[in-house]
Formats: structure tokens, C-alpha cells, sequence
């Protein structure tokens, strides 16, 4: 009986931790309303936006490293599909932590893991951006690692989804240094095809654009989505931030360069930006005068206390929410004092049953 009770508490302790808990913490979580009432219609798009998922490669990440923390992403994505049913996911970048730099056989597995891990219902789309260390830092992009990251997940460069009426610019942040490179001309290309399009929607009457009318039907100012934030010096103008410290930022490294934010700006004129990359979250008025959040690392690899944001959007009006993930430390430390009670209630029971033995003797 005493055995089948350690075993029973253990038992539980673990099911808690590895397939109770992430649904626990989530169901807290709540979509975000508008500040007018009036504007929840039927036309609401409910968007999941994460970042940094860094799946493990092959080279420098460790088996069990990756099972535990792979594991939980996958236990905290799953149940947020069930909990919140988002009409569409987000991935702003840094889907692995080498795709850099793998083979194109570790690249497909890699491919494989993602789509497993991260697996939504047939009618949830995931879209996701391109990051640093998905194709290289803008030095060492290279066209085969831009190929096979399109291949799977076509968006290498700048496009525009449209979905319910409110267009969401993908970036390649990467390309956006303006240095004459044939990736970054491409890029640039590209935003003033899609800042015509735009201008295209909001003037209708002077549009002879058939397919972008049909395509894309009306005008809102865009979101803007890419790895990298718009340029700031550092977290320390962040109106909301969880970086334990702050640092500053290097132009076209940590952040887009001034150039390229003020570029960005005066093409899309958006009405609001997420981004990732920092791994830690933010919310501060960018260079354009907009909102913009910096999406912290989903992975417990990058973040112990990582976490999510879930949007919505209608018309010209969005709302956002942070969304706190199971904290690593909490899991930890539930096995610890389980462990620890267990342990000294074994070592008081053997106590007493040894000194029950001495007294008969």
C-alpha cells in the first residue's frame, strides 16, 4: 500500500506537470476586446502571433534538451488551438535554431518536426515569416537557403496576405539593409509593389487594377509583421517589457536600421507592427508614431517564461493580448518539492518502521 501510493503521487505528478499544466496556465488566457463594443462583427479576424521557436538542430542541440522543450512547445501550441481556435497563426521568424547552416536532409527533418509540433486544424492556416537563423544573417544569405525555406514555406521576400479584409505585410528583414545587394533590390521592389497596391484599394475610383480590386477588395492601413523590430536604441523605451536587462541595440542586427524603419513607414503606413527576434517582449511607439509589440520566444530554450499574443482585428481597429506560457521554473520546482516530500517521507517511514524493529528486539 505504501508502495502504491509513492508510486500513485508520482504517477500524478508527472501527468500534471507534462500534459496538465500548459493547459492550466493557457486557460487564463483570454482574446482581447475592443475598446468599442460595436466593433465585434462577424468579420472579426482572431489572429495566435508567436515567435523564436528555435526548433533544435542537429549539431550543436542536445536529444534530451530537445525532446523535454519541444515537447512543451508542443503541449502549449496544441492546447492553445483547442482553448482559443484562432482563425489564423503567425510565426514571426526563427522557426529553427540552424537552418542556417544544415544540410538539406537535416533541413526536411527539420521541416518534418515543425509541421508536427506545430500542427493546426485543416481550416487554421500558419504563416510564417522568415528569420536569421532560418536563411542567415543578410551577410550570409545564401539563394539555396532562401530556395528551401520558400519551398516549404513561400515567404522569403515581402508579401501580402489578405485575410478578411485586413492585409498583413510579411517581411524579410534580413533584405532590408538597402545595400544594392540583388536579395535586398528584390525586397524593395517588392514593398513599392505592394505600397501601390495599397494606394491602388484606397483609391478605387482611380484605379484601373482589376486583379488587386478583386484580390484584395478594400483599404486598411496594413499590419506589419517581420523577425526583426523597426529600429530603438534599446528596451528602455518599451512601455511594457520582460528583458531581465537592457541592451542596446545594433542597427540591422538586434533591429532594422533607421534607414529601413523610416522607408518602411512612409510605403505601408501601418497600424500597428509585430516582430520577434529579441526574445523578450515589448510594446513601444516606433519611429512612425505606431504600436508596435515585440513578440517574446516561445521556446523555454530562449525564455523561461515564455509567452504568446493573441489579436484581433476588424475594419481599421485591432486589439491585443499577452498570453503567459507554463514557466519553466514552475515545472522544475514542482518536481523538486514532490522529490523532496517523498524522499523524507520515505527516509521517516523507514525511520520509524527500523525503530519499531529495534524495540521488539
Amino acid at each position: 500500500m505504501y508502495i502504491l501510493t509513492i508510486s500513485a503521487i508520482t504517477f500524478l505528478t508527472f501527468m500534471y506537470c507534462e500534459f496538465l499544466a500548459d493547459f492550466l496556465q493557457l486557460s487564463r488566457c483570454r482574446w482581447p476586446t475592443f475598446k468599442t463594443k460595436s466593433l465585434k462583427l462577424k468579420n472579426e479576424l482572431k489572429a495566435m502571433i508567436i515567435a523564436d521557436t528555435h526548433l533544435i538542430g542537429p549539431i550543436h542541440g542536445h536529444w534530451l534538451d530537445r525532446l523535454y522543450r519541444e515537447w512543451h512547445m508542443h503541449r502549449s501550441f496544441q492546447a492553445s488551438m483547442h482553448l482559443f481556435e484562432p482563425d489564423v497563426v503567425f510565426v514571426l521568424g526563427d522557426l529553427f535554431d540552424e537552418g542556417d547552416f544544415v544540410n538539406s536532409d537535416d533541413f526536411e527533418q527539420y521541416v518534418e518536426r515543425f509541421h508536427r509540433i506545430f500542427k493546426t486544424p485543416s481550416n487554421v492556416s500558419i504563416i510564417s515569416a522568415v528569420g536569421n537563423h532560418d536563411i542567415g544573417f543578410h551577410y550570409k544569405m545564401d539563394r539555396s537557403f532562401i530556395k528551401r525555406f520558400s519551398k516549404h514555406f513561400n515567404n522569403t521576400g515581402v508579401e501580402i496576405y489578405t485575410i478578411k479584409g485586413n492585409h498583413f505585410i510579411m517581411i524579410n528583414s534580413m533584405a532590408m539593409q538597402n545595400d544594392g545587394c540583388g536579395f535586398c533590390n528584390a525586397a524593395l521592389r517588392d514593398l513599392n509593389s505592394i505600397s501601390e497596391k495599397l494606394k491602388c484599394l484606397k483609391n478605387k475610383d482611380r484605379c484601373e487594377d482589376n486583379e488587386v480590386l478583386q484580390k484584395h477588395k478594400t483599404y486598411n492601413r496594413p499590419i506589419l509583421m517581420q523577425h526583426f523590430p523597426t529600429y530603438r536604441k534599446s528596451d528602455a523605451v518599451c512601455v511594457e517589457h520582460d528583458a531581465p536587462s537592457i541592451e542596446f541595440f545594433r542597427e540591422n542586427w538586434e533591429v532594422l536600421s533607421k534607414e529601413s524603419t523610416d522607408l518602411i513607414g512612409k510605403l505601408l503606413t501601418p497600424r500597428v507592427a509585430f516582430a520577434g527576434h529579441s526574445h523578450h517582449y515589448c510594446l513601444n511607439i516606433n519611429r512612425f508614431g505606431i504600436e508596435e509589440y515585440t513578440v517574446a520566444s516561445f521556446s523555454w530554450r530562449n525564455k523561461i517564461e515564455p509567452s504568446f499574443l493573441l489579436t484581433s482585428f476588424s475594419g481599421s481597429s485591432y486589439a491585443v493580448s499577452k498570453c503567459n506560457m507554463l514557466a519553466q521554473m514552475h515545472v522544475y520546482n514542482t518536481y523538486i518539492a514532490v522529490a523532496t516530500i517523498l524522499i523524507t517521507t520515505i527516509i521517516f517511514q523507514t525511520s520509524r518502521k527500523f525503530l519499531s524493529i529495534r524495540k521488539k528486539d
